[in-house]
């Protein structure tokens, strides 16, 4: 039997995303314990990654949780979003080009509120589904 189509996923697959120190940074910043800054936003994390709430949604509650002014919290996405992106898993998207027409293919992913438009800036993957 040959493949008919092949799925896969963005985080740790397509995008490598090894720690960048971000959330330690962040909490020394703010004078927090990186077990305290990660407690405050779990309630804020856990409604984006359920998508019940919207990028914008997840702006505003963590610059209130963390008492940051609008060009930090700017500050603060951007180096969430550059660990949670990573870098583009080059050997594999390659790959993962090459598989059309020959075979279906498509992209199943759990990610955060945000992130799809975020990974379209940086990565466009629709061309290769």
């Amino acid at each position: 039997m040959s493949i008919r189509a092949v799925v896969f996923d963005i985080g740790g697959v397509l995008e490598l995303t090894p720690a960048t120190g971000w959330e330690e940074r962040w909490a020394a910043n703010l004078a927090l314990e990186t077990g305290e800054l990660i407690h405050r936003l779990e309630p804020t994390w856990r409604s984006g990654s359920l998508g019940k709430i919207s990028l914008e949604e997840v702006e505003e509650q963590t610059a209130a949780v963390l008492g940051l002014e609008a060009a930090a919290i700017g500050n603060f996405m951007d180096d969430l979003w550059d660990e949670y992106l990573g870098t583009l898993n080059h050997e594999l998207a390659l790959y993962f080009a090459t598989l059309r027409p020959r075979c279906r293919t498509g992209i199943l992913s759990n990610s955060f509120v945000g992130a799809r438009e975020k990974e379209r800036e940086s990565y466009d993957f629709r061309g290769h589904v």
